[in-house]
């Protein structure tokens, strides 16, 4: 059994950094080499291809996906890189998680707060440097093909970094290329899922009135049309609103109608990067959870797919090799018999699943939870079949930031929800991944609303594995989808309120989980 690995996200090219990742609250001594960077009409188009990078990076960060993931209980570890150990970790009966968000300077524990927060302002400060410089200083990349493509690359990165805000943290600024950068004001988090939904919805308008394709290298290695940048923008708005509830309640007053307009025009593709082991693309939660050596699978999920053979919580001795329904588990074979002694798999038969693997390995420290072990794997990324290091599991390869199945279960729960919606259709959406890849008997209209969203929330279960932080936003507006005590959202970085003066304050714990619903 191999130890975990440390990885280092490599920057980007130093004209990224110069011109859009100064932080919130330090001095950009870059700033006259970003100037020039900004008057530079290849320089500008660099700055807005490496929006998506900010935003897909921290988008897959392991100190907020990887860790949130690990708190909704659908992947699981007990190394404490990047504090997984620290936050995942439950009280003695299994039912109460008592720590809250360490947001204080001197706590290791804050950087799981601070990434996400000077992440996503990093990638909306180059955004709107380039919208800046197009709308205001007239700068033309090319001809204006190339310039309306930056200029609508920069709009969707600026509404998806404000989603991702809104998602996240209890209130922050919004930012525009026209914002006074010297008097910002905290909004609370539905102004800023409003404007997020806004942004992206003018980033969609841009799109779809402009013909281009994104060249290859901005997300190291797959091509998108105008067309297709219209329904990623759609896709997310669908997000920032289905998401964005902290408890259930705040899920029944989501505008289902408005989630399923945008999602009926959301992708019919995957949103995907080509990770280059970290060098520009790093998914970093694929990374590290699609590797059979360093995290697994919560057993409740594992339950989920095997109630008959996967015990939750882990029972003395392990859990046996599974024998599923669902053929995205199967029966646990995968790879070769070279690798038993590295991961403890079981050889791949004609009974392997795609998407999920069996380990006989108790692959942690058993002083710290028993109930961080897991003997079910996630493997769908891992291309190679063998844990190869050329594969995710070296940080290589096809990533999605989101997938057509994460938008088609949307619009099915927004057909479910929403008043006149369709079980028909959301039935449809369901078999998409329930029939297609899970082999699963059909859903149908006649099962009901409440058995569909039982099968629609299983699917949502299996297939939002992976995709950044999506498995949490989807667990906690789940009735009694988060165990008592843990955070539903984050406080503003103790970094960030030490500048303006503010007292620090966090979420969870013995304290309140989440803020009140904004009026």
């Amino acid at each position: 059994m191999q130890m975990p690995r440390f990885t280092g996200k490599a920057g980007l090219l130093a004209v990224l950094f110069a011109a859009g990742c100064q932080s919130l609250d330090v001095t950009n001594p870059n700033l006259p080499d970003a100037r020039r960077a900004l008057a530079d009409p290849a320089a500008l188009e660099g700055i807005a291809a490496g929006t998506l990078a900010t935003w897909y990076n921290t988008w897959e960060d392991m100190e907020s996906a990887g860790a949130l993931s690990a708190m909704a209980r659908t992947y699981s570890a007990s190394w404490n890189n990047f504090n997984l150990n620290f936050y995942s970790s439950v009280d003695g009966d299994n039912t109460r998680n008592s720590r809250a968000w360490q947001n204080d300077l001197a706590s290791a524990g804050r950087t799981n707060v601070e990434n996400g927060w000077f992440g996503y302002y990093s990638a909306i400060s180059s955004a709107t440097d380039v919208l800046k410089a197009i709308r205001q200083n007239n700068i033309v990349i090319g001809n204006a093909s190339n310039t309306r493509r930056a200029e609508t690359i920069a709009q969707l990165t600026l509404g998806a970094s404000h989603m991702a805000l809104a998602l996240l943290y209890d209130k922050g600024y919004v930012i525009t290329e026209s914002s006074d950068l010297t008097n910002l004001v905290f909004a609370d988090r539905r102004v800023m899922r409003d404007s997020a939904v806004a942004f992206l919805q003018r980033a969609a308008t841009l799109a779809a009135a402009n013909t281009f394709t994104t060249p290859a290298d901005w997300t190291g290695g797959r091509v998108y049309s105008n067309t297709e940048i219209a329904r990623i923008a759609n896709t997310l708005s669908a997000m920032a609103l289905a998401y964005w509830p902290r408890t259930s309640a705040e899920n029944a007053s989501v505008d289902w109608a408005r989630v399923a307009t945008f999602a009926s025009n959301g992708v019919t593709f995957d949103f995907d990067f080509i990770a280059d082991g970290c060098s520009v693309f790093c998914p970093e939660i694929l990374l590290w959870f699609n590797s059979m050596d360093t995290g697994v699978v919560h057993t409740r999920v594992a339950n989920l797919l095997d109630p008959a053979t996967q015990q939750t919580p882990y029972p003395s001795g392990g859990n046996p090799r599974p024998n599923s329904p669902d053929r995205r588990l199967g029966n646990g074979s995968f790879g070769t018999a070279a690798m038993v002694d590295a991961f403890g798999n079981i050889p791949r038969d004609a009974g392997g699943g795609s998407d999920f693997a069996y380990g006989g390995y108790e692959l942690f420290n058993p002083a710290r939870g028993m109930y961080h072990q897991s003997n079910v794997a996630h493997i769908r990324y891992d291309a190679s079949g063998v844990q190869s290091p050329q594969s995710m599991y070296g940080g290589f390869g096809r990533a999605p930031a989101f997938t057509r199945a994460s938008n088609d279960l949307l619009w099915a729960e927004a057909e479910l929800r929403r008043t006149g919606g369709s079980l028909t259709n959301a039935a449809s959406l369901i078999n998409g991944t329930r029939v297609t890849r899970g082999g699963l008997p059909a859903a149908a209209a006649s099962d009901g609303q409440a058995v569909l969203l039982q099968r629609l929330e299983y699917e949502q279960e299996v297939e939002l594995l992976g995709l950044g932080p999506s498995p949490f936003y989807q667990r906690r507006r789940a009735t009694n989808g988060l165990i008592t005590g843990t955070p539903r959202e984050m406080p503003v970085p103790a970094r960030e309120l030490g500048v303006t003066g503010a007292a620090f304050y966090t979420w969870g714990g013995t304290g309140a989980a989440n803020s009140p619903t904004p009026p």
